[in-house]
């Protein structure tokens, strides 16, 4: 693999996944995505030989983004494991107020493509897992009893944040969560 084939293959990804994101993955055609990242038809079918491939490579690729961010701005949230858990909310109310928050790009797919078995539904699952454990080593580290249970709770408390951000356009659900 070349550097400019590698190059070729990150441009496409990250056009696709901010073209996924802004009009949603049903309403984005391949020839849109070949069009807008400037490569040509044959490359993207090398690397990407159907929109499902394409559609899961983006949001393998979101995940590791978005987790990898997550978890940095989290822990620069505080001292504690208690404001770091607790920061969690600030962080995502900083999302949901950027002004190209259009949802959380994870449940869009999953409410998009309804086929559950769509390999882009299991990257939704699997990083939803790793926020959860990520909710459980905070939880257990700030001394919280059945940190297990209380991950659910937390995530139930994100999701909703989530939803209320993007049908409401406001941060307000992060700010009702942290209370």
């Amino acid at each position: 693999m070349t550097t400019e084939s590698s190059h070729a293959r990150q441009q496409i990804l990250e056009t696709a996944s901010e073209l996924f994101y802004q009009k949603g993955i049903q309403h984005v055609g391949i020839n849109e995505v070949i069009a807008a990242s400037g490569v040509a038809k044959r490359t993207l079918y090398r690397w990407f030989p159907s929109k499902d491939l394409l559609i899961e490579e983006v949001m393998k690729y979101r995940a590791i983004q978005w987790l990898c961010w997550f978890e940095d701005a989290v822990s620069e949230r505080g001292i504690t494991p208690k404001e770091r858990l607790l920061g969690t909310f600030d962080v995502l109310r900083e999302w949901y107020s950027s002004p190209n928050f259009r949802g959380c790009p994870f449940i869009n797919a999953v409410l998009e493509i309804a086929d559950a078995s769509h390999k882009a539904h299991q990257v939704s699952v699997d990083l939803r897992e790793s926020i959860r454990q990520i909710i459980v080593r905070l939880a257990a580290e700030a001394g919280v009893k059945n940190p297990e249970f209380f991950s659910q709770q937390y995530l139930l408390l994100i999701g909703g944040a989530s939803l209320m951000a993007t049908i409401e356009q406001s941060p307000n659900g992060a700010t009702f969560a942290q209370s």
